[in-house]
């Protein structure tokens, strides 16, 4: 069972990820199928991945856009 502490680890490491890998700003987003590859490639299992998604939507650090993708905030931005 993945502990809060993992979970919230994983997500700040997705949002390391999203900026500093993809050079995502805030408001821009990737589709879903390409965030599971970046975090697959990762190493983040199925489980971490929703839970790190979760974590991260509930901190307002992620949103979902009006095409479907998984979009950065400002707050978001701001973690890393």
């Amino acid at each position: 069972m993945t502990t809060p502490a993992e979970i919230q680890r994983n997500a700040k490491h997705m949002l390391y990820l999203l900026v500093n890998e993809q050079k995502l700003r805030a408001g821009e987003g990737l589709m879903p199928d390409v965030l599971q590859h970046l975090l697959t490639r990762n190493q983040f299992s199925t489980e971490d991945q929703q839970l790190a998604i979760e974590y991260a939507r509930g901190q307002g650090w992620l949103q979902y856009g009006p095409n479907g993708e998984v979009q950065l905030t400002e707050r978001g931005f701001a973690v890393d």
